[in-house]
């Protein structure tokens, strides 16, 4: 049930702006933040279940994180892993060469959502039973939930919405507004989970951690903030300067 926020050209130099929680089994394993592979260089959190991740950047300022559909979490049925999609997508240097990844590989994995953006262009690859179709992405606010992208009656990513532009509107979008956003509890009529989740999932399943990630206008990542839990009641670490490590 993962959520990703795109806030794309809304904030003066800071065109790209992420903000996403990933909501899993907590008892799946997952390593920090960190170096995930060279040439070029990817920074981001990695899924010991399966290798790869399900958020990173790299060096060219390339941002690319994935949401899986509803009803598909089980194991097994596709030749690759969606974390596997995630990290080689971000083997690319451009969105370009990036998309043209995803459509090839999309028939070899199960159903997913992916954002792929840098600083100027951006967009949504979702791939169904797989066939990929393309959403290039306006400036504005976007969101990424495990449903169709854009679907109607999506009353979570609605509300997300509606309060991503009352942000963008009162200019709040500082470090401590979009960590207080990400530990949203309510709950909108219709919506049968809130963005940060507890124990309205299945047994054992819940939001395992968040990331807020700012790249700048020279595709230079200027922020990079990691929770290992609930956004609700865990500290963001600042893990820029080990990113910049790397870089």
């Amino acid at each position: 049930m993962c959520t990703l926020h795109l806030l794309f050209k809304c904030a003066p130099d800071e065109p790209l702006i992420f903000a996403a929680n990933r909501d899993e089994f907590l008892a799946r394993e997952w390593e920090w933040p960190g170096e995930l592979s060279r040439l070029p260089a990817i920074y981001g959190p990695r899924d010991l279940a399966g290798g790869g991740t399900w958020t990173g950047v790299n060096e060219c300022g390339l941002l690319v994180a994935l949401a899986n559909h509803e009803g598909t979490l089980s194991s097994g049925g596709s030749l690759c892993s969606r974390g596997y999609v995630v990290k080689e997508t971000l083997r690319h240097e451009s969105v370009a060469e990036a998309v043209d990844f995803a459509r090839a590989i999309a028939p070899a994995c199960k159903s997913y959502t992916m954002l792929i953006a840098d600083p100027n262009v951006a967009f949504v690859a979702e791939n169904a039973m797989g066939e990929l179709r393309l959403h290039p992405l306006k400036p504005g606010p976007h969101v990424i939930t495990n449903r169709r992208f854009g679907e109607n009656g999506d009353t979570k990513a609605e509300r997300s919405i509606s309060k991503l532009k009352a942000l963008i509107d009162d200019g709040r979008l500082g470090d401590g507004d979009l960590a207080n956003f990400l530990g949203d509890h309510h709950l909108a009529k219709g919506q049968l989970t809130p963005l940060c989740v507890h124990d309205e999932g299945p047994p054992g399943f819940g939001t395992s951690s968040s990331t807020i990630i700012r790249v700048d206008s020279m595709s230079r990542v200027s922020k990079y903030l990691f929770a290992p839990g609930h956004p609700c009641t865990t500290e963001f670490v600042d893990v820029t300067p080990d990113f910049q490590r790397f870089f």
